[in-house]
């Protein structure tokens, strides 16, 4: 069976999440406390690998238990489930109704039952006690209505008289409230066919029994529709559920596992170790009972033959794990040894790096989460990779960040065999390419949990994973390409791509066709881009202008080997003003007609009309701009509006720029080009 969809009502702080589509592999994304984990463990009980079931007083939803948990058997996990061809095959042959059927619908409640139902929608009723009361009032109408061939009057009429008087008594027996047995039936049908001897009484009688057969033919349809409905529960797939408490421990006293397992079977704390025992299909009484002769030094052959046994046991089982897991682990080849030393149980791990044997628990956290996955996943699937949903919640959060997108690459592959829903609030274990998979978990009103299906919520927080997967994407991508130009702000890219285009279009030289220019959003985030570009050995400059720089930048710069002429580069250098940005390097004439096109009603005279080497004035234009505008009451100076204008003129007509404007330019270019060459 695929589950399709699956639904979890009253459970936690779950009211309902609707249905929720899912795919062979799905991704739920929320803030802590949103309810991922409510799910999960909901739905994971709907068949669950762990034998445990609902707790109402634990787990129905606490401010409404005292009023309502005693009124019905509430439902809390239900999934629709896609049928295989064979199981389509399986199910119309136990049930005619299912002929049609393929895909079933199943919920469990919270006292453990089960209610199924098919698409398309099949039914039929129970027969109840009315039911048969009915039946045998028609039979009685029928009796009182017959009418005897000739010659036969007298013999007629003490068959209808007994029959009469019998089918009352039985009509008069039956409870209302009771529950009609097919055998009831078959009592009433035979006590009428046995006054039938001769033909012409079965002729008579035959057509009263034909409304008790009505109900016998109900109930084997029904009986038929509840062997399809065990059908359907005994091949629902299994529900793995696995979250980071299950973490297995490297050294097990056997005693003590064993008189613990044995007092508290259900134990979430002893399912990892459990599972381990089972792997190894070691007997743990056996194994108590032989702690003592670990060296096989017994002289009792049977002991002798017992402590063998274990030994290939635990070494066939130490290759198969160490096999497995190298199949998927992919970042070292590991290797367990499982091991038993008196009355404790060793798991050792030794990898291709250094083969010098440790204990598991003294390895990283990430391995041990994901062994303790892993084996708890072969034993509870039983071994195989059929008939299991995975459930993981929060996978990974000890991984390094590469790892933690590696397992996402498991994850991938496994899904291709077994269905696998992981929870997460990292960016790491977000696959961008397959948006599709995801469901955001949020917190709805009133605090009830929420799922995400045909568009995502407004909550920032529960979007914030996804934001930054995306935000991780980009700087990969940035940080990895090319010797980079770092700049400010996008305004500062756009003008240098305009200027590149003109220059190149005036048969001057331009920018190198290796330097790939980065906005960095900011003055404030110049340091850190730079910083990381230049830990992937990329940068080519960094173009700082000479305002709206943080007052340390300039100090922090060499300390990362960023200094004037090695890797920084100042607007100011070239137009010998302090205070200038890319707007300076343009003429004034020009860049102020630009100005007038978004503010035509903006002063501009209290702006010396020079070129940049002629002013005075240490600030830049941009500065200027904006403190005549922050004058003005309600404006904005938006100096990309500016810069977009600005180069969209620069683009249309490239011959009209200056000789100075374009020779400020090419020196700009120039001195970065000679930094990207030097990189």
């Amino acid at each position: 069976m695929q589950l399709a969809e699956f639904r979890v009502q009253n459970y936690k702080i779950v009211e309902d999440t609707g249905w929720i589509p899912v795919q062979n592999l799905t991704v739920f994304v929320g803030k802590n406390e949103s309810g991922k984990s409510a799910i999960f463990r909901a739905l994971s009980k709907l068949n669950p690998s762990d034998g445990e079931g609902y707790d109402g007083l634990k787990e129905f939803p606490r401010q409404r238990y005292a009023a309502e948990i005693t009124r019905s058997d509430w439902p809390v996990a239900s999934g629709r489930f896609t049928l295989t061809p064979d199981e389509q095959r399986d199910i119309a042959a136990i049930s005619e109704l299912c002929r049609e059927v393929t895909q079933v619908e199943v919920t469990r409640h919270y006292t453990g039952t089960y209610s199924i139902t098919y698409q398309p929608d099949v039914g039929v009723d129970l027969v109840t006690p009315p039911d048969l009361i009915y039946a045998i009032d028609s039979a009685i109408e029928h009796i009182r209505n017959l009418i005897a061939p000739e010659g036969k009057g007298e013999a007629l009429g003490r068959i209808k008289e007994g029959l009469l008087i019998f089918l009352e008594e039985q009509k008069n027996t039956i409870p209302i409230d009771g529950q009609v047995q097919k055998r009831q039936i078959a009592e009433l049908i035979n006590a009428v066919k046995s006054r039938a001897n001769e033909p012409w009484e079965h002729d008579v009688l035959d057509p009263v029994t034909e409304p008790m057969y009505r109900l016998v033919r109900q109930m084997e349809i029904f009986e038929g529709l509840m062997a399809a409905n065990r059908y359907v529960i005994e091949h629902l797939p299994k529900f793995i559920y696995f979250d980071q408490y299950s973490v297995i421990e490297s050294a097990i006293h056997i005693p003590t596992f064993i008189a613990t397992l044995k007092s508290h079977p259900d134990s979430p704390g002893l399912r990892a170790t459990n599972c381990l025992f089972r792997h190894v299909n070691l007997d743990l009484d056996q194994l108590d009972r032989l702690g003592s002769h670990k060296n096989a030094v017994d002289e009792n052959p049977i002991i002798r033959r017992q402590v063998d046994e274990r030994s290939i046991l635990l070494s066939t089982a130490s290759n198969l794990m160490s096999k497995k897991f190298e199949d998927w682990w992919g970042q070292r080849k590991i290797r367990f040894r499982y091991d038993i030393d008196g009355d404790y149980f060793r798991v050792w791990v030794s990898d291709d790096l250094d083969q010098s044997e440790i204990e598991l628990e003294q390895r990283s956290a990430g391995l041990q989460y994901f062994f303790s996955f892993y084996l708890i996943f072969l034993v509870e699937s039983g071994d195989t990779y059929q008939d299991s949903i995975l459930l993981l919640d929060e996978p990974g959060l000890q991984l390094h960040p590469s790892a933690q997108q590696g397992a996402t690459r498991f994850f991938q592959r496994i899904s291709e065999q077994n269905q696998l829903f992981y929870s997460t609030h990292s960016p790491f274990m977000i696959d961008l390419d397959h948006l599709d998979r995801v469901r955001t978990v949020y917190e709805g009103p009133g605090g009830t949990t929420k799922v995400s299906v045909d568009e995502w919520p407004a909550d920032r927080e529960s979007l914030f994973p996804l934001e930054a997967a995306l935000a991780s994407r980009i700087a990969e991508k940035t940080l990895t390409g090319g010797n980079q130009l770092i700049v400010e702000d996008i305004h500062d890219l756009w003008l240098l791509q305009a200027m590149n285009y003109a220059l190149r279009s005036r048969g001057k030289a331009g920018l190198d066709p290796s330097v790939r220019i980065t906005p960095a959003g900011g003055a404030a985030n110049l340091i850190p881009l730079a910083l990381m570009m230049s830990a992937h050995k990329k940068p080519a400059a960094v173009l700082l202008p000479g305002s709206n720089i943080p007052s340390d930048v300039l100090e922090k710069f060499p300390a990362r080997h960023f200094r004037q002429g090695h890797g920084l580069v100042f607007y100011s250098n070239i137009v010998h003003k302090q205070g200038a940005g890319i707007e300076d390097f343009f003429s004034p004439e020009l860049y102020f007609r630009c100005v007038k096109e978004i503010y035509p009603d903006l002063l501009l005279g209290q702006i010396p009309e020079k070129t940049p080497t002629e002013r005075t004035d240490e600030r830049g234009y941009a500065t200027i701009v904006v403190e005549i505008i922050e004058r003005r009451q309600g404006e904005q100076f938006e100096r990309w509006r500016i810069a977009e204008i600005l180069s969209d003129r620069i683009c249309e007509s490239p011959q009209n720029l200056d000789d100075e404007t374009l020779d400020r330019f090419s020196r700009l270019f120039d001195e970065i080009n000679h930094l990207a060459g030097s990189t």
